[in-house]
């Protein structure tokens, strides 16, 4: 039996739109909009989707780094959505977060030991030799040296920087790490050392991952399971073996489709998508993507699909209802 780690339960984040003198909210930006969904204790889960479809949003919700409109992020039972500030500092020990951008993400005045050594002071976890030894091992984990401590960010390629970042995430030996987008910034030569890096580190420390990424062949690499994500809601989920050889979702299958197959024998018939993405400000009714589905039906211009299991794989489309 799979033991649940983090259960998401209709989570919604809205960015109130304003105008006027009074700055009256008029609307809202739906970046997150019911998502439902949960994360096996030890495995990895790839959420993929177009930019601005909301997957880092979902990945910060999820640590309350930016705090949910609705729903519920349940960890070890307990919810975190509206916990108090001194409830959340114990949990962050287990949550961590390794950021897209290895240039932004690190403090450009600390030293590397300092900005690995920072979790460490910030939760009292240890100090002074002590603190040392634990930055070293660190270090030495995620494949840097000892000298490296003394050294400032700027000093260090793409490919190093990350590894610094994954080293914070790890000073805490947390149990889930919201990993986003984390080699799209980096060279493709870097790319699939970092990737190996995080499985490596999954099989040593037991880790579990929320691995957001728009690259499908590194999702397809590095997941156990993927969540496809379309203009703030998923619209399939299932294992990676599954998904990649029968997408049942139409967008699924688009994105698939757009994936470059190394076999020159092997013909895929590439599936055009029409219009743009509609403004996740004003979205369409029904099924989200019923203005750019081929097979676009009249029940789903005004019903939204339930996101419902058939098979051990989930699929919001009523194609399959």
């Amino acid at each position: 039996m799979k033991q649940s780690l983090v259960e998401i339960k209709d989570l919604k984040k809205y960015y109130p739109i304003k105008k006027g003198v009074f700055s009256r909210t008029v609307g809202n930006v739906k970046a997150v909009d019911g998502l439902n969904f949960t994360i096996y204790k030890g495995e990895t889960l790839g959420l993929v989707g177009e930019s601005g479809c909301g997957k880092s949003t979902t990945g910060r919700a999820i640590l309350q780094l930016q705090p949910p409109t609705n729903g519920e992020v349940l960890y070890g039972g307990e919810n975190l959505v509206g916990m108090n500030h001194k409830g959340l500092r114990k949990v962050r020990r287990d949550m961590q977060m390794v950021f897209q951008d290895p240039y932004a993400s690190l403090d450009p005045r600390l030293t590397v030991g300092e900005i690995i050594s920072e979790p460490l002071e910030i939760h009292k976890i240890c100090s002074g030799k002590e603190k040392d030894y634990r930055v070293e091992e660190l270090l030495d984990l995620v494949g840097l040296n000892n000298y490296h401590a003394k050294r400032y960010p700027h000093e260090f390629s793409g490919g190093q920087r990350q590894r610094v970042g994954i080293a914070r995430a790890l000073a805490l030996n947390p149990k889930f790490i919201v990993a986003d987008e984390p080699v799209s910034a980096l060279d493709v030569s870097i790319q699939s050392q970092i990737v190996n890096l995080f499985q490596d580190l999954q099989e040593r420390l037991d880790l579990t991952y929320l691995f957001i990424a728009h690259d499908l062949s590194v999702v397809k690499h590095i997941s156990d399971r993927v969540a496809v994500m379309y203009l703030g809601t998923i619209v399939e989920l299932a294992d990676k073996k599954s998904l990649f050889k029968d997408p049942l979702h139409p967008y699924t299958q688009a994105l698939l489709s757009a994936v470059p197959v190394p076999n020159l024998n092997v013909k895929r018939e590439r599936i055009m998508l029409k219009g743009d993405v509609p403004s996740p400000s004003n979205p369409p009714s029904g099924c989200a993507f019923h203005t750019r589905c081929s097979a676009c039906m009249d029940i789903c211009k005004t019903v939204k699909p339930e996101f419902k299991e058939m098979d051990g794989r989930s699929v919001a489309c009523h194609l399959y209802n």
